[in-house]
């Protein structure tokens, strides 16, 4: 009877172990699927943020268009890394996890059968001992009922030397799996913040770089050029030519700007003419010399307005080393 009392002890903490991870390991589940699709989640409203900040780069000015348009790339590959945190959580976390509900299964099956084994051998011993109480002169039975019970009692020692090992390898790899598992989880969060925090860091210094000053001057430039063309135009209507040899507009280009003072120069006053060839001749050099510093803060200005920045996103510059090294 001590032995029937070890193994019903034995049997009931097998089914406590398997109920036990079951319900723990099934929340677990619960709770990592849940905070896998809270992700995927999170990518799309990132992809829906890139989206509008496209949208947005679109209507602003040089200088912001350049940084948002950076940024919006930048944020598109994070959400790329997203998508593959997503893919990695599925498959190494959370899809271990709901392997077990089949594991659980079989272990319930063997239990299952353990069970039935000892119920034999209760029964068995059960049935031999009342044989012994109604016919102990029945040797012949109480043989057979001897034969019974020890077969009965056999099958169950060796299902529960056969439990006790698949309880014992069923524990191990449980810990190794939650080990493992959760080893993976941390690997994965790991690898896409590592990511995105370079990617966050480059995005930051492109943002801290941006000069919104070069954009308030183009605007200010702009402002400024079309109040002198609505000036210049009055003032060919209103005024004697001679007004128009010092004006220059921003919007022009050097080129035009030449022509247009080569146009008006003959209907301006004449210059002085000098009383010697010495004079005259520094003259034109001061002439030459300031069309001369003219010309290049023209050209300075046309550079500062019109040229692009030279800022790159992470992800232009990730696919360009990406194709060397192809």
């Amino acid at each position: 009877m001590t032995g029937l009392f070890s193994r019903d002890v034995q049997v009931k903490t097998m089914e406590q172990t398997v109920s036990h991870t079951e319900k723990l390991l099934g929340q677990l589940c619960s709770v990592l699927a849940a905070y896998t699709r809270k992700t995927a989640g999170l990518r799309d409203k990132g992809d829906a943020l890139v989206g509008q900040l496209q949208d947005l780069s679109r209507s602003e000015d040089p200088e912001l268009q350049l940084g948002l348009k950076n940024l919006a790339e930048d944020l598109a590959m994070v959400q790329d890394y997203r998508q593959a945190q997503v893919e990695r959580l599925e498959s190494r976390v959370v899809a271990p996890l709901k392997a077990y509900g089949d594991i659980i299964k079989n272990k319930r099956a063997e239990v299952k059968k353990f069970s039935a084994d000892r119920s034999r051998e209760i029964k068995e011993i059960q049935k031999l001992e009342k044989i012994r109480l109604k016919n102990p002169a029945d040797r012949q039975s109480i043989s057979q009922a001897e034969v019974s019970a020890q077969k009965a009692s056999n099958n169950a020692q060796r299902s529960t030397r056969l439990m006790e090992e698949a309880i014992m390898d069923f524990q191990k790899n449980r810990l190794e799996d939650i080990k493992t598992i959760f080893t993976d989880f941390i690997t994965v969060e790991m690898l896409f913040h590592a990511k995105a925090l370079e990617i966050y860091t480059h995005t930051f210094h492109n943002l801290e770089s941006m000069d919104l000053n070069r954009d308030l001057e183009v605007r200010t430039l702009l402002s400024a050029g079309r109040v002198r063309v609505s000036d210049f135009l009055t003032t060919r209507v209103d005024s004697p030519v001679s007004g128009l040899s010092q004006y220059h507009s921003p919007l022009q280009s050097p080129s035009t700007r030449g022509t247009l003072r080569e146009q008006l120069r003959p209907q301006a006053e004449p210059i002085p003419r000098p009383r010697n060839t010495l004079r005259r001749q520094r003259h034109l050099e001061e002439l030459q010399r300031e069309e001369e510093e003219e010309e290049e803060e023209e050209e300075e200005e046309e550079s500062d307005t019109e040229a692009p920045p030279t800022r790159r996103s992470y992800a232009a510059q990730y696919a360009q080393v990406r194709r060397w090294n192809n």
